[in-house]
């Protein structure tokens, strides 16, 4: 898990920082504003990462973009785990980076904005610039400009997953439905509940001993992920925003679907068809049971998880295990949903300085545009040189043996990765799109997602900690029965509302309003 240092604790550096705002970026060469008068003079353009670190300066792709865009680039290399702290260092010493290809959050990007940090940019401008990476990111979720808005401006460029728009799909242990009569996985809640139970009782992997369980659950590290078949089949995520049946938005941990759900789950964990230990189990514990037969079905994984190359599939075949992906079970309502986190990802932070210096913002969106959507620049910063650092086999690039992308500078340039729809033939073979199409393209399934998605709320930020535990500890005394789902649940959704819980419902009904003009 990645370490990360509270806000409180940033804060202080980022108030020194903008005490020094007039000094931000060092030198005026590097801010862009250099006194030479040579107009082709390479302007300095300072990226900071936390992934991809190169080796070395002046590495294969670092050279390709400063000749190809007559700039200098200074490198600022944070460690995946500790960049915040290195961060908050560089702000304190007044120095900010002109693109800040972190994974900040919503949260970090408000905090930012507001100590002057990074430079709020006009979305008419990204749009001119960046054309094409704009048609792509709309494609993919035409709310993309709502994870950058904070006070009526734009904060970044907008990145999306398109992979994050699919939900999450259930798996089983196909020698084991085999074994208890089933030809395919099943379909709806009621076929669910026994082929968990006969996971369970009826010695599907043949040892004579009774050591099996249908499923677990992830209680340790992600709750937001635990028993998602379940409350996917009941129309409701639980840790989510939602629109109600009435046009009120609500939020699902306090629905009546959610206590709908909690009861099957008990019901099930009384049955003994779900392992007691999946308050303590996490992901790797869920992968560990599913290939050491102790548990038969998955549902934390996306279809991606789920292909050949995925952890999910690679754990699977090393094991002999038939993996057999399912599709999300039918509820009560004889509709099927899938849980997902959605696409829409915090923007790519700029420098505040840039907000000054239209040559260097305007140079630095026409690089972006590049590396986003020209297939040249695209695999260049991603993959190096076709015939050095890597060759196409069947249509993707596939690196060479014994190339480090660390010494050739790959992806640390390029913070749209993996991100481009258009470039997504580049690293899907055709094989692994038709299974996506297959799991993910189905008639009548219904995509759960946030409906307040990377949005920036206020009481958020002041109530999420206390609910989220109060959601935490509830949920795991209703699924184990020490706490029931009928006065129990009342009660919970009672102090939830009363511990912020209803100042977000009305926060979010005015952002919801406010959208629909």
């Amino acid at each position: 898990m990645k370490k990360r240092i509270g806000f409180t604790g940033l804060t202080a550096l980022m108030l020194a920082a903008s005490a020094l705002l007039s000094g931000c970026g060092g030198s005026s060469e590097e801010s862009g504003a250099g006194k030479a008068t040579d107009t082709n003079a390479p302007m300095t353009v300072t990226i900071a990462n936390n992934w991809g670190a190169p080796e070395a300066d002046n590495n294969f792709v670092q050279k390709y973009l400063e000749q190809k865009f007559n700039i200098k680039i200074k490198n600022v290399k944070f460690e995946t785990e500790t960049w915040k702290e290195q961060l908050g260092v560089m702000l304190a010493s007044g120095d900010i980076p002109d693109i800040l290809a972190v994974d900040g959050t919503v949260g970090d990007m408000v905090q930012w904005a507001d100590q002057g940090v990074i430079a709020n940019i006009s979305v008419d401008e990204i749009k001119q610039y960046m054309p094409k990476y704009t048609a792509d990111v709309e494609g993919v979720d035409p709310k993309a400009w709502e994870a950058g808005s904070y006070n009526d401006k734009n904060w970044g460029v907008p990145k999306v997953w398109s992979n994050g728009s699919t939900g999450f799909m259930p798996a089983y242990n196909g020698q084991w439905l085999k074994a208890i009569g089933y030809d395919q996985p099943p379909q709806n809640l009621n076929e669910l509940e026994d082929v968990l139970t006969k996971f369970t009782l009826e010695d599907p992997d043949g040892n004579g001993k009774k050591d099996t369980y249908g499923m677990t659950g992830r209680g340790k590290d992600a709750q937001t992920q635990m028993f998602n078949s379940v409350f996917a089949a009941y129309g409701v995520n639980p840790y989510q925003f939602k629109l109600g049946k009435d046009g009120k938005v609500e939020y699902g941990a306090v629905t009546e679907e959610a206590r709908a759900a909690l009861t099957l789950l008990n019901k099930w964990y009384t049955a003994g068809i779900i392992d007691p230990e999946f308050i303590t189990d996490g992901n790797g514990e869920i992968q560990t049971k599913f290939i050491s037969l102790r548990t038969g079905m998955l549902d934390t994984g996306m279809w991606h998880h789920l292909y050949k190359d995925g952890y999910f599939g690679l754990v699977s075949a090393d094991k002999g295990i038939e993996l057999v992906p399912g599709t999300p079970v039918a509820g009560p309502d004889g509709q099927k949903y899938a849980m997902s986190n959605g696409a829409l990802q915090p923007p790519l932070f700029f420098g505040v300085q840039l907000e000054k210096d239209e040559a260097k913002r305007q140079k630095i969106l026409e690089m972006l545009e590049y590396v986003a959507t020209d297939d040249t620049g695209y695999l260049t910063t991603l993959f190096g040189e076709e015939g050095q650092s890597y060759d196409m086999q069947d249509g993707l690039p596939v690196l060479k043996e014994g190339i480090k992308a660390a010494e050739w500078g790959l992806s640390f340039y390029n913070p749209f990765g993996g991100k481009v729809q258009a470039m997504e033939k580049y690293h899907f073979s055709p094989d692994k799109i038709a299974f996506r199409d297959k799991y993910t393209n189905i008639d009548g399934l219904t995509i759960l997602t946030d409906l307040m998605q990377s949005t920036v709320m206020s009481t958020k930020a002041q109530y999420e900690a206390i609910l989220t535990t109060l959601q935490a500890q509830y949920y795991i005394k209703a699924i184990t029965g020490e706490a029931n789902t009928d006065k129990g649940f009342d009660d919970f959704k009672a102090q939830w509302l009363n511990s912020g819980g209803q100042a977000e419902l009305d926060e979010a009904q005015q952002i919801y309003e406010a959208r629909q003009g």
